[in-house]
């Protein structure tokens, strides 16, 4: 075995600790060259300042009880009529703002239970926050999903966006929403625009009525 001297020896901690260190920055190094699909979107999109971010989760998470809500109380009324769970329903609002069923149901049936559904409060509330939000729901969760993909902003969804997080709970997003739609509508009223900022197409925002369907 080759002798080492007095100072080689006092050299030994040294070297291990240089090399440990050298082992963790490469061990590093690595960890970063594989990040995860959800690491690489939420980089793109902290790094990109033309893609405002949203809480996309906490908003289904909201409407996810409203659309429990109506689901839930239209079964309930099909079942207390004694009438087929499985029957499909579409609800809607009517030109007055009541809310209107339609379905292969016999008439007096279809009117009793609108009847119920129009007295109840609990039900006419989730209902009227589903119509005004969904919609925007459906625009703003499209429109981030592209963003990520693609790694690009769209001007039009980003007006929509306060730069105060305050102000951008799901309701306010609607509220300028509706704005914007009711807008282009009208200056729109003879033929659809489309917008095709970045390569999107947001023609006249979704214009259609909205509608709930059970058992689609």
């Amino acid at each position: 075995m080759a002798h080492i001297s007095t100072e080689q020896a006092l050299q030994i901690p040294q070297n291990l600790r240089q090399q440990s260190n050298t082992g963790s920055e490469t061990t590093g190094v690595k960890d970063k060259k594989h990040l995860s699909e959800d690491d690489v979107t939420i980089l793109r999109l902290q790094t990109n300042p033309n893609i405002k971010k949203v809480k996309i989760e906490t908003y289904k998470n909201e409407l996810g009880r409203d659309n429990a809500i109506v689901q839930e109380t239209l079964k309930n009324k099909l079942a207390e009529y004694k009438l087929s769970v499985n029957t499909q329903l579409k609800v809607e609002k009517d030109m007055f703002g009541n809310v209107s069923i339609k379905g292969a149901l016999l008439q007096s049936d279809i009117e009793r239970i609108s009847d119920d559904l129009n007295n109840s409060e609990t039900f006419k509330d989730s209902f009227s926050r589903l119509s005004q939000q969904q919609p925007t729901l459906n625009y703003v969760d499209n429109v981030v999903k592209l963003s990520s993909a693609y790694g690009v902003g769209n001007n039009l969804f980003n007006s929509l966006i306060s730069d105060d997080s305050e102000y951008n709970k799901l309701n306010d997003i609607a509220h300028r929403y509706d704005t914007l739609r009711n807008t282009t509508t009208a200056q729109n009223s003879t033929s659809d625009s489309i917008d095709t900022t970045n390569g999107y197409e947001d023609s006249l925002l979704n214009r259609d009525r909205y509608h709930f369907t059970l058992n689609a």
